[in-house]
């Protein structure tokens, strides 16, 4: 059967609309509580600016507001948990059984991120948990004293239990995890099930039904990909999993038109779409292609640099690990999403004085035709976005440090000065 070909354009379409920053609110997202479940993965970092990264996840895509997304994240009764999916990452607790074959990868290789960590230790912190959740505070701190990654025997211990599935994180407060034994959190039915068998010393579906199931999880997530892009929304390629093995059950399942097999004008590698993205996302039209906002840098539109840069044209990389004066568009720039374009990065931050707050766009930096000139649309879309993320962090006033081109200084001002 011959392959469909899609132009570029449908192809960045349907990547937008299965991130849920369509023009239209997906419908099955109507609140906070919806964006997870449909993205199938947020992904957590410790980097704080407009907000934490996760809730700036959701604030792209639904009105809601910090305590909001806490909320829909850690509710009680449990329905995510933490693990190591494309990063740190929050999944709904239903993906639990799928993460089978990491937790086996980890145990076959005896560490997660050194040597194991003292036998004593590893039962203390499970004996102190019983019936008890805790954060590592509790359990006695997570630090020696040292450098940051100078962890103590308990946090040791804490991280390999963790990836080992012994113990998991189903709520955080004020940022720490509390941690639980899993057969004391997540529901029977997620860890056993009568068909399944121990592999490796853990017990759940096979590796082949896991590496299926996160395929295809990959696939809903982006809409539409390259094997390398697939890949990397869980990570496959380099967690306990080869590529030949990842290959093979991607091509069973384009055989059995679960993913179609697509080519994309001006992709240089085969691509691979979810059937029902195909059909339902919305072809160019007249009107605006997307949401406005502002993106995290760890949102997961954006997570693969290389897609980044095939879809959008955008050269993106994150400068929070780049030293202060080799960086060239800020410590933690955020590109703007408009009408279906990333049409600049701003690095944002908020200022408080008297009570009041104040959003700074430290450097707001447009993207440039080929005669280095800058569109309106992006100007007015890059000032809606601003406006957006005011509001959002209950900022009374914007300001703009340096603009560039700085020829694009003067509209950007005009444009704030008006409500949108």
């Amino acid at each position: 059967m011959a392959k469909s070909t899609l132009s570029a354009d449908h192809a960045r379409l349907i990547a937008i609309e299965a991130a849920g920053l369509g023009p239209k609110k997906p419908a099955p997202i109507k609140s906070a509580s919806d964006v997870l479940p449909f993205l199938g993965a947020v992904q957590l970092d410790t980097i704080s600016t407009l907000a934490r990264s996760h809730e700036l996840v959701h604030y792209a895509r639904v009105d809601a507001s910090r305590d909001d997304v806490e909320r829909a994240l850690w509710a009680n009764p449990a329905h995510t948990f933490e693990y190591w999916s494309h990063a740190a990452c929050v999944l709904p607790l239903s993906m639990y059984p799928w993460f089978a074959t990491r937790r086996r990868g980890f145990l076959a290789r005896k560490s997660v991120w050194r040597s194991l960590p003292p036998t004593r230790a590893i039962n203390a912190v499970k004996k102190k948990l019983e019936g008890n959740p805790q954060s590592a505070t509790d359990l006695g701190g997570a630090k020696r004293g040292g450098e940051w990654w100078d962890w103590s025997d308990t946090k040791e211990a804490l991280e390999w239990l963790l990836a080992i599935g012994e113990v998991v994180c189903t709520q955080r407060i004020g940022w720490r995890r509390i941690y639980s034994l899993s057969h004391e959190s997540i529901p029977r039915e997620l860890r056993e099930q009568p068909h399944w068998q121990t592999s490796n010393g853990i017990l759940g579906p096979s590796d082949a039904e896991c590496i299926r199931e996160l395929i295809l999880a990959g696939v809903r997530s982006l809409g539409i990909g390259t094997f390398g892009d697939i890949v990397d929304v869980h990570r496959l390629g380099g967690w306990h999993s080869n590529r030949a093995t990842v290959t093979r059950h991607l091509n069973e399942l384009v055989d059995e038109g679960l993913i179609k097999s697509v080519d994309v004008d001006s992709w240089n590698e085969p691509a691979y779409a979810n059937p029902s993205a195909l059909n339902s996302a919305s072809r160019k039209t007249a009107g605006s292609e997307s949401t406005t906002t502002l993106l995290t840098p760890f949102d997961s539109l954006i997570w693969h640099r290389d897609r980044v840069s095939r879809i959008f044209g955008m050269d993106y990389r994150i400068e929070a690990y780049t030293p202060a004066a080799k960086r060239i568009y800020g410590y933690f720039a955020m590109p703007v999403l408009h009408d279906g374009q990333l049409v600049a990065r701003v690095d944002p931050g908020r200022e408080k004085n008297g009570g009041k707050t104040t959003l700074v766009a430290k450097t707001v930096t447009f993207e440039t035709d080929s005669r280095g000139k800058v569109a309106a649309n992006a100007i007015q879309g890059t000032a809606m976005a601003l406006t957006k993320a005011a509001k959002w962090v209950n900022a009374t006033s914007i300001e703009c440090g340096t603009v560039k081109p700085e020829s694009a200084s003067l509209a950007l001002s005009k444009a704030l000065s008006v409500k949108h």
